[in-house]
């Protein structure tokens, strides 16, 4: 009977140990089974999230660049040209791998930093391996709000594997440019399968307890003799069972990514998931000891926010707030939180349920935005928008408070771009770097120094003493830039041109401060480089007067105001005009005639005088050959035209002559060019080169206002030039002044031991012929002889002179290549 009862025992704990231990078992995995999919998708969601606000964080900074359009800082096409450089370099993600793509609606690639062969292609037809025209498809969702695409892409940045990837994709509606960027979802498998092997080295463990106690509960069932026994052990063992579910269920709210916690209504802690340690670095029963240690470790700069965020659900039922925490592992993160009210049964209140996140990432990211946004991508410093932004804080303190002073300096690097141009632009970045670290090392903390574009920085001098102070720190500045550049293995050296504008100013807008800065950093540059000019209203009238001016100038270029005159130039002892120097000159319809001494430096400056010494060069040519086709006795007559450095650094300078030339039927040795030693000595090998030619093409060639510049002996004897012409200062003053009577004569001198011949200029008395004549100086011109004339009394003057001497006619015979005169 005994063993009867045992067996039946045996049997009736074996019919309820087995049971429970499947159901646990069974129960364990249906749950696995639904935690791993909402989890898998939780992982999705939270990867989708991410992408979708860093796309809306880049779209927000093309608006960024829209709007410098709008405002007229930037062109169009600079614009769209750099916000697609800032897309191209932008990375984020682990190891920085992730990137963003951009193309138009057509649909057409703009960026693409792994697809470089893409960009500027059509895209419309293009095709993943599974045939999915993805650039359609992307640029639909784009238009319809934006959105999420599943397409086949290039590995990373392996262009032999394809991988499947989800990418959002958002409308810039101003420029129809769809942004892009995903993830690909071997990555997502890679993240989702460390937590299913967490949750199922869990659901084992769990598993592993749970027979442990089933087989407690067995044993202990076993050893009961009485009924009443076996129901207190089938009750225990169902408490057990509900507690182990408990426990499952609440394992599903502890293995959520985000920081779970729930605050009682009288301020108690009732929930803490412990996703709050890998957030705060604190463990969950920290929370429940101490309810107030969240508010502790708030950084004290946003505990006000906190407590403000706490009050406002006294009046509504939600609500979010982003701030800072110290981690005592990580140091200062960033924490997203999203609260909502809780209630039970007839809405009776339960406290607060907060969802908090790191967005420490996201922020280094908004951050990294904010700060290419406000900053110069080479040398680091504030750009244009962060500089006009400081001048005009700096203009609204100073309308505040008395006694403030600052100052505002445009500085511009002397003689850059001939470094630029002779060692290459990596070379000039590399200046440019250098300058930046001079110039905040020659200022103040305080004051703010901003790369204004290209060479141009803008100084903000803060809190100033007094105006002085500003004078003694742009001293300060001026000789640490004049030290020598040891850059790349290279020397250089270069300066800086200063302009200041000095507080206090009645500015309404700082683009006008920085305006009348850059006024008078011109000024200095005006004024021999290395100098710095304040600001003051003289030179704002002067630039008006020259914006006016070169306007009159563009204006009188295209309704023909502008005429030549010619300047006649003599053989010395014959007193025969052999040729004419053609002159420019500008006959206003409301000023009259403007002395070429105001314009031709406006046209130096704005480049106009390329334009005007084409037109001369033209006109000259033609009255050159009406003159030979109407008088046997021009035939011998040479025009001379002067050239400035401008045009002659032009590229196609040697092809305008020749098609002057070609255009007139002037034959090539009836054209002098006259240049000053200055445009010559500017770029010396790229002038002989040019000189060469022109030499080969029969153009004579003369050193304009010789004495002046900076010629060696050495360089003069490799020019292929034939004529000296020596300036009127020294002619002028060469009976008066001893020294400059020797400075002509050395110059004919050396003119005729290098078989050059010589003309002089600003000939006005007769003493001064006579003595040119003594000194055997071969030709001469000035008001003695001949003011310039017009072409009709050019002609005339040409008409009435008998025929050039024969020894002059043999001796121009041979010049240069062309025998026809």
């Amino acid at each position: 009977m005994k063993s009867v009862r045992k067996h039946i025992r045996r049997k009736s704990t074996l019919g309820i140990v087995f049971p429970a231990l499947a159901a646990v078992a069974l129960l364990s995995l249906a749950i696995w089974a639904y935690l791993l999919p909402s989890m898998k998708d939780a992982v999705l969601e939270r990867r989708k999230e991410t992408i979708r606000e860093l796309s809306h964080t880049v779209v927000h900074q093309l608006e960024q660049f829209h709007l410098q359009v709008q405002n007229g800082e930037l062109t169009p096409a600079r614009a769209r040209r750099k916000a697609a450089d800032y897309v191209r370099n932008l990375r984020y993600g682990e190891g920085n791998k992730h990137y963003f793509w951009i193309n138009d609606t057509t649909p057409q690639m703009i960026v693409h930093p792994y697809r470089m062969n893409l960009e500027g292609r059509e895209l419309a037809g293009y095709t993943d391996s599974n045939g999915v025209a993805l650039f359609r498809e992307a640029v639909r969702t784009a238009r319809d709000g934006g959105g999420f695409i599943t397409y086949s892409w290039q590995w990373n940045d392996r262009p032999d594997m394809n991988s499947p990837k989800i990418s959002y994709v958002k409308l810039f509606e101003p420029w129809d440019w769809v942004v892009g960027t995903g993830v690909y979802q071997a990555d997502l498998q890679e993240e989702f399968a460390v937590i299913r092997n967490r949750v199922t080295l869990f659901m084992v463990f769990v598993l592993a307890i749970t027979a442990g106690l089933t087989v407690y509960v067995g044993f202990r069932i076993r050893r009961a003799d009485q009924n009443t026994e076996k129901a207190v052990r089938q009750r225990e063992r169902l408490i057990a069972a509900l507690k182990q579910g408990e426990e499952r269920y609440r394992t599903i709210a502890d293995f959520a990514y985000d920081w779970e916690l729930w605050i009682g209504p009288s301020g108690e802690v009732r929930y803490c998931s412990p996703s709050c340690e890998r957030i705060t670095g604190k463990p969950p029963e920290d929370f429940f000891e101490r309810p107030k240690l969240i508010r502790s470790i708030i950084i004290p700069e946003d505990r006000d926010d906190w407590d403000v965020y706490l009050g406002s659900f006294k009046d509504r039922d939600d609500a979010f707030l982003d701030f800072r925490i110290d981690h005592p592992q990580n140091g200062r993160r960033w924490l997203s939180v999203v609260g909502r009210k809780v209630f039970g049964i007839g809405l009776k209140p339960l406290g607060i349920r907060f969802s908090f996140r790191d967005v420490t990432e996201r922020k280094q990211m908004e951050e990294q935005l904010r700060h290419q946004a406000l900053h110069d991508p080479l040398t680091g410093l504030a750009n244009r928008n962060l500089c006009i932004d400081r001048v005009k804080q700096a203009m609204e303190r100073s309308k505040r408070r008395e006694h403030y002073f600052f100052a505002v300096v445009f500085l511009d690097l002397d003689r850059f771009k001939l470094i630029n141009d002779s060692m290459g632009h990596h070379f000039g970045d590399s200046v440019l770097q250098e300058t930046a670290r001079r110039l905040l090392k020659g200022v103040r903390s305080l004051d703010t120094v901003a790369r204004f574009g290209g060479d141009e920085f803008v100084l903000l001098l803060d809190e100033l003493q007094n105006p002085g102070e500003a004078i003694r720190i742009i001293k300060r500045i001026r000789e640490e830039l004049t030290k020598r550049y040891e850059l790349d293995g290279h020397s250089v050296t270069t300066t800086g041109s200063f302009g200041i504008v000095l507080s206090p100013t009645d500015y309404e807008h700082p683009e006008d401060l920085l305006q009348n800065a850059n006024i008078a950093m011109h000024r200095a540059k005006e004024a021999g480089r290395n100098h710095f000019k304040v600001f003051t209203s003289r030179m704002l009238e002067n630039a008006v007067e020259q914006l006016t001016l070169e306007n009159d100038m563009r204006r009188g270029l295209e309704e023909g105001e502008f005429h030549v005159e010619y300047q006649p130039i003599l053989l010395t002892q014959e007193k025969m005009v052999i040729g004419f120097e053609a002159l420019a000159r500008w006959s206003h319809p409301e000023r009259g005639l403007i002395s070429p001494a105001e314009f031709i430096p406006v046209a130096e400056e704005t480049g106009l005088i390329n334009e005007l010494g084409r037109f001369v060069l033209e006109r000259a040519l033609e009255t050159l050959a009406q003159m030979r086709a109407a008088s046997p006795g021009a035939m011998p007559l040479f025009m001379a035209v002067n050239i400035s450095a401008k045009q002659f650094c032009q590229l196609n300078f040697y092809e305008t002559v020749i098609s002057a030339l070609q255009s007139s039927g002037v034959p090539g040795n009836r054209l002098k060019l006259e240049l000053t030693e200055s445009a010559i000595m500017n770029n010396p090998e790229h002038a002989l080169r040019i000189l060469h030619k022109l030499k080969r093409s029969g153009v004579r060639l003369a050193i304009d206002d010789f004495g002046t510049g900076y010629s060696s002996l050495t360089q003069l004897q490799h020019l292929p030039v034939d004529t000296l012409k020596i300036d009127r200062s020294f002619v002028m003053h060469m009976d008066e002044d001893q020294e400059s009577g020797e400075i002509v004569k050395a110059v004919i001198a050396l003119a005729h031991s290098l078989s050059l011949d010589v003309v002089a200029e600003g000939v006005e008395e007769s003493r001064q012929h006579v003595k040119l004549e003594d000194l055997q100086c071969e030709s001469v011109q000035g008001f003695f002889f001949h003011r310039p004339l017009s072409e009709k009394d050019a002609r005339d003057l040409i008409d009435s002179q008998d025929p050039l001497p024969a020894s002059y006619i043999g001796r121009i015979g041979g010049a240069g290549s062309g025998r026809d005169v």
